[in-house]
């Protein structure tokens, strides 16, 4: 039994029982942490149905092969989803597409996953980390003195869009924080992006949730304005289509940082797509690496388009579970990060989910000084103003190092 951690006032407990019944019942109650959540959602892989496909440029609109549904994802992209009523119809159509003039590429529609003075403020030791906890002092993110450096600039609201679950944006911590206005459900079809499973909440909370306001949390980038993108379902598990149109919807609605906590194994063309446009429209793309725990990065992460992340500890030690290998570019805290649900309880997160929104926020709180500034400018000052760690100079385990936020908002004049 637990109450909620926003508890103030009298806490009462009501027994009920036959006569006769005798019961044991505590002489105090202790504050508990959060809840830890350490383990992500798994997805189902099953054959798909449905498939993507590219039109070449002056081409009109590839046939849909008999598809009960098409869909445009992006038209600035000449992409389209066809929807078919079982998988060996869309091996067949997919056959057929490779074979047509007009067509650019097919590919499977495949599946993405979720990887992972406030009351709480104590437990965010990626953000103050005093050795609390068998950690190691100063494994952070310097995020004190970054907040001391830039007190008395002049900052600019910045748009961050989290693709992921949804936002759930009723939270006092993000009052006035997230654009419900300009997001969009892609798994619903809904103008409101409202999060049923946590995880996206939980990412936008590290981002974005207020500061130094005695609720829950501190979040890292005072001037953040969330975007709710929703692709993923209540279990956590979504498709390329929808991450495709995802991403294009943030850089159409202004998105200066786009944060991808959440991948798969298979690249995509179509999203390969969608990330150059992004980088085209100078966004800056964040991606988790991955929690295998295996030297390869999982996808999107290892595209070169994106900014990589990948998690470390209370120690400056990569995370057990954290992917690594070549294309790497840093690493931030990923392991036992406090933040929101769905349903407002705060809870313990570990996951390279956790690690790569820490660099996003930091990102819009570059963008945030110099609203003008390039998006490879930014990348580049995190890169460079990134703790050393493993290896002298950059690694596969640990890329070009652990974020460090105070640095690199000091190269911003």
């Amino acid at each position: 039994m637990y109450f909620p951690l926003s508890w103030k006032g009298r806490q009462y407990l009501i027994l009920e029982g036959y006569p006769g019944d005798t019961y044991s019942v505590p002489f105090s109650v202790s504050r508990y942490e959060p809840v830890d959540l350490t383990k992500g959602s798994s997805v189902t892989t099953k054959a798909s149905t449905a498939l993507i496909v590219k039109t070449k440029p002056g081409k009109m609109r590839a046939s849909s092969v008999g598809a009960k549904s098409v869909q445009s994802l992006a038209p600035e992209l000449r992409l389209e989803k066809l929807t078919y009523r079982s998988a060996a119809e869309a091996n067949q159509a997919k056959q057929k597409l490779e074979q047509s003039s007009a067509t650019a590429y097919v590919e499977y529609d495949t599946p993405v996953q979720a990887f992972g003075a406030d009351a709480f403020k104590h437990h965010q030791w990626s953000l103050v980390n005093t050795g609390q906890k068998k950690g190691l002092k100063g494994a952070d993110i310097g995020f004190t003195a970054m907040q001391k450096r830039i007190a008395k600039k002049k900052q600019s609201t910045t748009l961050v869009a989290v693709i992921d679950s949804g936002v759930n944006p009723s939270y006092a911590d993000f009052a006035g924080k997230v654009r419900m206005d300009l997001g969009y459900d892609f798994v619903n079809r809904s103008k409101t992006a409202w999060d049923d499973n946590g995880h996206g909440s939980h990412v936008a909370g590290i981002i974005a949730a207020g500061s130094d306001n005695t609720y829950g949390m501190t979040g890292i980038s005072a001037k953040a304005s969330i975007i709710p993108i929703k692709i993923l379902d209540e279990s956590g598990a979504g498709y390329t289509s929808d991450l495709v149109s995802g991403i294009n919807h943030a850089v159409k609605k202004g998105a200066k940082v786009i944060n991808l906590s959440l991948g798969g194994y298979a690249s995509s063309k179509s999203v390969e797509s969608a990330l150059a446009y992004a980088k085209s429209k100078n966004v800056l793309v964040v991606a988790a690496s991955g929690n295998e725990a295996k030297k390869a990065l999982s996808y999107p992460a290892r595209s070169k388009y994106v900014l990589s992340v990948g998690a470390t500890g209370r120690t400056d030690k990569r995370a057990s579970f954290s992917n690594y290998g070549t294309g790497l570019d840093l690493v931030a805290p990923g392991v036992s990060i406090p933040s929101y649900l769905a349903d407002g309880e705060l809870a313990f997160a570990s996951g390279t989910s956790m690690a790569a929104p820490h660099v996003a926020a930091v990102a819009s709180v570059l963008y945030s000084l110099k609203p003008t500034i390039k998006a490879a400018d930014v990348e580049s000052i995190l890169k460079k103003s990134a703790k050393d760690l493993g290896s002298k100079g950059y690694d596969t385990t640990y890329g070009s190092g652990r974020l460090n936020a105070d640095k690199a908002a000091s190269y911003i004049k």
